[in-house]
């Protein structure tokens, strides 16, 4: 068993006992359509099903994969040391991210994390700043006015905004 004991492995693990903790939360909150409505523990309940099945996924996928298989190394034209830096980039920008949803706020949180972290991955991918900050600048906008409407208009929950 210890051959197939690799990173993929562990962080499915990892991952695994996170969200465990993450569903348990859900168990002090209503049932989703408990009123009839969806309810805000129907986003998480389904968010960590998926993370499950992903989860379930890697581990099987591992498991069954013969031991000599090496797993493909992640390289970059444009940007050096890709399978460590953008790790560190992402993990960066999420806990950026988690601090600014508390001090900013909601809107300004989500169109600067959602900028930065696809403004990194669409240059690393393209090698062109003009172009990604284009891609990046759309897709910000995109994403955090779904988010609001999905979250205020949707499901009528409070997202913390900018109060000066």
């Amino acid at each position: 068993m210890t051959r197939h004991l690799n990173g993929q492995v562990l962080f499915a693990l990892v991952l695994a006992g996170l969200n465990t903790v993450y569903a348990s939360q859900l168990l002090k909150m209503d049932l989703p359509f408990a009123t009839g409505e969806p309810g805000p523990a129907l986003l998480p309940s389904v968010l960590c099903l998926f993370l499950y099945v992903g989860i379930v996924c890697v581990l099987v996928g591992e498991f069954r994969a013969p031991s000599s298989e090496q797993a493909p190394q992640a390289t970059s034209e444009t940007v050096r040391n890709i399978s460590v830096v953008g790790p560190l980039v992402a993990i960066g920008l999420i806990s950026l991210f988690i601090i600014g949803f508390f001090l900013v706020g909601y809107l300004l949180s989500s169109v600067v994390y959602t900028f930065l972290i696809s403004l990194y991955f669409n240059y690393e991918q393209s090698g062109d700043w003009k172009r990604s900050a284009l891609i990046s600048a759309a897709i910000s906008v995109g994403v955090t006015v779904f988010g609001w409407l999905f979250f205020v208009q949707l499901f009528d929950l409070y997202l913390p905004v900018w109060e000066l």
